[in-house]
């Protein structure tokens, strides 16, 4: 992840019924119970799922928890006050990345305090909006919300963002969907407008296996690869002389191959070699144009080279992840209202992906905006300040009085 986020950060409203102590209090002590969860996107979320469900359920709240498309998945969608209006959905992801091979100063999965930040994996990235809109659970029922309001959760958006995926379909056909969409990703409570889709390929080559001394008898799968990779590099300048959006810190849609695996020895032409692609689009921009012109020129150019040597030879390309980004041309709305509420001057574009692309294709407006630092997200010692917290809470407390005054935004 990148971050455009931490620049130019507005000075929240003045605290207020929401920086109470004991509001506070119980934000903190919800952010340590969740922290609690391994919910490590390889492994389950199910019992951070019922947890929140119990607790709903104890407030005289009827979540529906969907099932996922996996073992140990599960999206959470819950409404608190009129279930027959569209209302305000505020979304978090409840999976986190794993810490494995990071070194912490304590406990990554209990949440420990040190001058005011509160450290935990997943503390900032992003339990910790999770928590606040938990915690506020109590005063959005005494508000009696004209307009009401909508927690989901969802599975695997650090991964491939099926859970998302899975919530919105069912959302799309629902009698009553989301009016909006709130992401509390960690931006510094500063309001998020746009963001990069993302895609990851996989793409595998095989090859002829011969001897290096006899190479002109065999295909070498990892200089096929190469090959690709080249004219990867080559697509990305053309993009970079095209389409550009001066919003984000890289201005164009980016290409990337971050991991690479093939080859048994250095006399043996590879059999076998796989990479990884990635592409980060620009809002409105598509990823089918890129991987099309990949696969063109793999169709056209490299495989008559290999099949002229062996049959055997294959180019397959696998999709891990394909989401939209989010789009500002259909949230400018949305954005004017939030802002006010958090002390938000202008707003922001980030690099980084966001569920906010798939709600929007849902046709549910969506901004992000959400406590703590995105910088400090997937990283060892990962965190979020205690004035972060506080400031999400007010945020909220605000926005309940304009739900509870009339229909918002």
């Amino acid at each position: 992840m990148t971050a455009s986020t931490s620049s130019q950060q507005a000075q929240p409203p003045a605290t207020g019924p929401a920086t109470e102590p004991a509001l506070l209090a119980e934000t903190v002590d919800i952010l340590g119970r969740l922290v609690g969860f391994d919910t490590t996107s390889s492994g389950s979320n199910r019992e951070l799922i019922d947890w929140v469900a119990n607790r709903l359920a104890d407030q005289g709240i009827d979540p529906f928890v969907q099932h996922g498309d996996e073992p140990g998945k599960a999206n959470l969608f819950a409404t608190i006050g009129r279930p027959d209006r569209p209302g305000v959905m505020l979304s978090g992801h409840s999976d986190v990345v794993p810490v494995a091979g990071e070194v912490w100063q304590s406990d990554p999965f209990l949440l420990s305090e040190r001058e005011g930040r509160l450290y935990g994996r997943g503390s900032a990235d992003m339990k910790a909006y999770i928590a606040c809109c938990l915690a506020m659970v109590p005063t959005f029922q005494r508000a009696r919300l004209d307009t009401p309001v909508h927690l989901a959760l969802s599975y695997n958006e650090e991964s491939n963002m099926h859970g998302m995926g899975q919530l919105a379909a069912h959302l799309a056909t629902s009698p009553v969907k989301p009016a909006v969409a709130i992401i509390g990703e960690p931006t510094l409570m500063q309001v998020v407008v746009a963001n990069k889709g993302a895609a990851v390929y996989r793409i595998k080559v095989s090859g002829k296996p011969v001897h290096s001394s006899f190479r002109h008898l065999g295909v070498s799968a990892v200089e096929v690869a190469a090959e690709i990779i080249v004219f990867i590099n080559a697509l990305q300048k053309e993009l970079i002389a095209g389409e550009r959006h001066d919003g984000f810190e890289f201005a164009h849609t980016s290409l990337h191959v971050g991991r690479i695996e093939g080859g048994t020895a250095q006399n043996i032409t590879a059999r076998d070699c796989e990479f990884l692609f990635e592409i980060r689009t620009l809002p409105g921009v598509t990823t089918a144009g890129i991987v099309g012109k990949v696969r063109d020129y793999c169709d056209r150019v490299l495989l008559p080279q290999a099949r002229a040597v062996s049959a055997e030879c294959a180019i397959e390309f696998e999709r891990l992840l394909d989401t939209p980004g989010l789009d500002e041309r259909g949230n400018r709305h949305l954005a004017q209202a939030v802002m006010p509420l958090c002390g938000c001057l202008a707003p922001r574009r980030v690099s980084f992906g966001t569920e906010g692309g798939i709600l929007q294709s849902a046709g549910v407006p969506t901004v992000v905006c959400g406590p703590g630092d995105i910088f400090v997200a997937h990283q060892p010692d990962e965190y979020v300040e205690r004035a972060q917290l506080a400031a999400c809470n007010q945020f909220l407390m605000s926005l309940t009085s304009k739900l509870a005054a009339g229909r918002w935004p």
